[in-house]
């Protein structure tokens, strides 16, 4: 079971945007995204402190992972996918 608690309007929407902006990675084979967290802030209408924060969360409790450490190259864990759909089931989304 998720813990819908702990995402808030905030952390949803910046797991969200994550999802949304995933691409295809041709030499892993795996989807990340692109983004930098100001981009992510850009879009969803937080500060980047506050993104900074949020991700880091994310990535302490297992929900986001970044390809070889390289900036801008995040990847969604199981976790994270599992979560979205729940949230997203009970939304109605």
């Amino acid at each position: 079971m998720v813990d819908l608690e702990f995402f808030t309007n905030e952390r949803y929407q910046v797991l969200k945007c994550m999802a949304d902006q995933q691409v295809p990675d041709r030499s892993s084979k795996l989807s990340i995204i692109p983004l930098s967290q100001m981009q992510i802030a850009g879009i969803v209408g937080l500060s980047k402190a506050k993104v900074n924060a949020i991700i880091g969360e994310l990535k302490g409790q297992g929900y986001i992972t970044q390809k070889n450490r390289i900036r801008g190259t995040y990847l969604l864990t199981d976790k994270a996918l599992s979560m979205l759909s729940e949230i997203q089931g009970k939304r109605g989304i």
